[in-house]
Formats: C-alpha cells, structure tokens, sequence
C-alpha cells in the first residue's frame, strides 16, 4: 500500500535547506581546504547537473573511488539525488574493483580504471570540474527522494573466506543507518567529526551524511593535523585511532572534549584508556555488522554492551536452535537496517540468512536481558586493528615462526578484554615453550593493542568431521586445564 505524500528528503536536499538558512557555516575540511555550506551545496548542484547531462539515472548503479573524502562525499550525494545506486570503491589497491565493476553501470574515479566495456568511466580530472564550473543552476536542481522499498546503496563485507561479499541496502536501511549513526554518535550541529575510515565503510559514508544533514561539519585529515583542529568527535578504525594517538604532539590538549566512537573491530583496553586520556571525552566501542548496523553501540572493556533499541537478538547452537541465558553460542540478529541476503552468492546467504534472521559470524552470551557479551569470532576470521584477517593467515606465521605440529588461531575475548588472540599449539617434540612464546611476541607482529594468549595442547579439538570444534577451543582459551599454559 503506497503511503500518502512523498518520501521523506534526501541528503542533498537537507544541506540545501542548511545553505539556504546559514550559508557560510562550516561543512566540509580536507587537508588545508574547507567549504561552507553555500559552496558545497553549489558544487553539488553543479554535480547533479553534470551527472544528468552524462545520463545518470534513477535505479542505474554508479560506483565512486576518489581519494579525497570531498571528491568521494560530492559524487556519491549527487548521485543518490538522481535516484542512483551507489557504491563506493578504493581508487588503488581496491582487491575487489573487479567485483565492484561487475555490479555498476558507471564508474567516476580520480584515477584511471580497467572498466569491463558495458560500464561507462568518468575521470574525475580537470575536464571534469571544468565542466561543472560551467553548469547552469539558475533553474531547477533535480532532485530523487526515493521510495522506502527501493534500493539506494551497495555495501560490503568480508567472509569467513576473507572474500567481500556485497549487499543492496534499500532506501529504509541506508537510512536506518543514517538516523541511527546520528542518534548513537550524539552529534549535533555543532559537531566537527573527524572521520579516519574510507568512503568503502558504509558507516563512514552515512556518518558523514547525517553530519552534513543537521549542519555539523566533516573533517578529512592528516593525523599531523589534527593539533591545530576544533575536532569534536573522531569516527575511527582501532588501528587508524592508535595511529591519530601516535601523530599528536606530546603536550597535545584538545580545545573541548572530543568523543570517541569506533568501528570494525573490539577496542583493546589500553587503546580506549589511552584514547580517553588525551581527548578527555567518552570511548565508544561500537559493535555491528554491514548486513544489519549497529547492534551494540558501546561494548566496555569485557566486551559487554546494551543491545541497541530496534535490534533483536538471539543465541543459537550450530543447528540455529535458541540457546538460554548465560550460554555461549552464535550471535543472531534482525534490525531495521538489515539486508536480505550476499549480491551473486545464494549459497553464502542461505547460510547467513534464515527465517529473517541475520547469523554472524561471532560468538556471544546474553548475560541477562538485552545486555550481551561479545566472546570473539566463530568463523575462520580475527579482528586486528580493525581489519578482518583470515585466522589461516596469521596460522601460516604461527608455522613459519615455531616448530609446531598443529596450531589454531580464534578471536576471543578473555581477561576484560586485554587478551584478543588465541593461539594454540600442538608442540613438536622438544619444543621449548619459553621459545615458543619468546619467537612469537619477537616476530608475529601483532601490533601493540592486541593481547594474545598462547595454550599448548596435545592435540586440537576436532567434531566427527574432523573440523576445528572453536566452541570447545574457545572454552579451553578460557578455562586452561593444568600443563596448558
């Protein structure tokens, strides 16, 4: 049934109204560069413009990889004016253009790009501002509010394989994300968001619109010069937050409180202790997933937060049977913001999404109502830093470093959170354990906030499969028996 009215505005069309009401307040900082509202809404109007006369669409999916956040921010807006799918891609070292290329219609880039022959490629070059420059916005601005059930946004994620898998977010779930970024984020007009996170992070992407809708500002930076900045809040990645640390000069004091909020990865204790010493503000540790948003908006530091408002939430089993209270299992999940499954890959989303419900691919407790533990991941994937990295991968350093005869890594949450990797071992024989221990810390390379427990076992803990059993590996990373250590 179709609801009276139009739909509800779009991105660009809030900062209109922002450039309208009070066009010099500050909307956009990249590197030395900034924009009023005035000047951005101009240049998107000029996008708009532009993006039509080359014969973007409504439903016509377009893919944006710019290096700058402005570039990127101005295209994907003006392209979701016109009604366009977007998408966004890295302009170099993107591991999955070719994927990205494949779903798209049009590709805009600041840089060249391979593009299969049935997609158009734009230049994002001098011709191409040119060209705006000389767009006429003395008459009508087009404009798209599109309906709830129509698709707006491609995301990704990564898999157990570490391959993306790729997603289409109706309008109703790009902006859950938007609604929901703002509410949880507590920003306000006065916000001046730094954001340390690619445009290819849909949380990124949405923050950064319902910043610009309320009329805060956007900040795109160097960590070098972040000291001379009236920053007010930070979006980051755990690893590009410890790098914002690293950056600043030692005496660095901000001006006001700068609150901090985190995504893609748990936030190690001493990060977060580190983080709120020298902001002074609050650190958020935000838990989701790109298929359904934010689920925890603040994990504390045992990896224990309040499920969000419009999330429900279950524990199951490996079957999909609900597990009671206080039992460890797989994280289920369905919120307004969720897909409805993986784009080309109908095995993946058979075993992600069943019965409306999203499972992840990690482990948790309810530890009473609507309060959940995160435990670590249940899939082949650990969380370093933010980045997803195949559990086989930092295996493959395990066995290149140590002599072993069988190891296994997981993602766990032990010891209040200081403890994020566990690795175990199956010894060879006259195997120094003192060794062992002294060679990895010396050359796996973690990094400095990711704690990891090592426990020596006589063999791994294996189903009649033969597969990795991670429920019982996970329970001996938590309760060693006697020798393990």
């Amino acid at each position: 049934m179709d609801l009276p009215g139009r739909p509800s505005p779009n991105t660009f069309e809030f900062i209109e109204a922002v450039a309208l009401r009070d066009p010099q307040r500050l909307a956009l900082v990249q590197d030395s560069a900034s924009w009023t509202f005035q000047v951005l809404y101009l240049d998107l109007a000029r996008a708009t413009l532009v993006l039509q006369d080359l014969g973007v669409s409504r439903g016509q999916r377009v893919a944006v990889g710019a290096a700058g956040l402005q570039a990127g921010l101005l295209l994907l807006i003006a392209a979701e004016n016109l009604g366009a799918v977007t998408t966004s891609f890295l302009p170099q070292g993107d591991p999955d253009v070719e994927t990205v290329f494949g779903l798209v219609d049009w590709v805009f880039s600041d840089m060249h790009q391979d593009t299969p022959a049935s997609v158009r490629f734009v230049r994002l070059d001098r011709g191409f501002v040119q060209r705006m420059e000389q767009a006429d916005t003395a008459g009508p601005i087009p404009r798209v509010a599109l309906a709830l059930d129509e698709p707006q946004r491609i995301s990704r994620t990564s898999g157990s394989s570490g391959r993306s898998k790729f997603m289409l977010l109706t309008r109703q779930a790009q902006e859950h994300w938007v609604r929901a970024g703002a509410d949880n984020g507590g920003y306000r007009p006065e916000t001046r968001l730094l954001v340390a996170g690619p445009l290819v992070m849909n949380a990124v992407f949405t923050r950064s619109s319902a910043c610009l809708r309320m009329g805060a500002a956007v900040l795109g930076i160097q960590p070098a010069a972040i000291a001379a900045s009236d920053i007010t809040h930070v979006l980051a990645l755990p690893a590009l937050l410890e790098q914002i640390l690293d950056a600043l000069p030692a005496h660095y004091a901000p001006r006001r409180r700068v609150e901090v909020g985190t995504v893609g990865g748990f936030v190690a204790p001493q990060l977060r202790q580190r983080a709120a010493r020298i902001f002074g503000g609050h650190v958020a540790s935000r838990y989701g997933a790109n298929e359904v948003t934010g689920i925890c908006e603040d994990l504390d530091a045992s990896g224990c937060g309040v499920i969000s408002p419009g999330v429900d939430l279950k524990i199951v089993n490996e079957a999909g049977e609900e597990l009671p209270q206080g039992q460890l299992g797989i994280i289920a999940v369905r919120t307004p913001g969720m897909v409805s499954g993986y784009l080309d890959d109908p095995l993946a989303t058979r075993a992600a999404f069943r019965d409306g419900w999203f499972y992840s691919g990690d482990w948790g407790t309810l530890v009473r109502p609507r309060v959940l533990r995160l435990a670590g991941r249940h899939d082949d994937l650990v969380v370093i830093g933010g980045i997803k990295v195949p559990a086989a991968r930092v295996e493959a350093q395990v066995r290149g470093i140590a002599q072993v005869e069988d190891c296994a890594v997981l993602a766990v949450n032990l010891e209040g959170g200081r403890t994020t990797l566990g690795i175990a071992l199956v010894p060879g024989g006259g195997v120094s354990r003192d060794v062992v221990r002294r060679d990895l810390g010396e050359k796996l390379q973690l990094g400095a906030t990711l704690g990891a427990k090592v426990i020596f076992l006589d063999q791994l803990p294996r189903m009649g499969n033969a597969k990795l059993d991670r429920v019982r590996l996970h329970a001996l990373f938590e309760s060693p028996p006697a020798g393990c250590l």
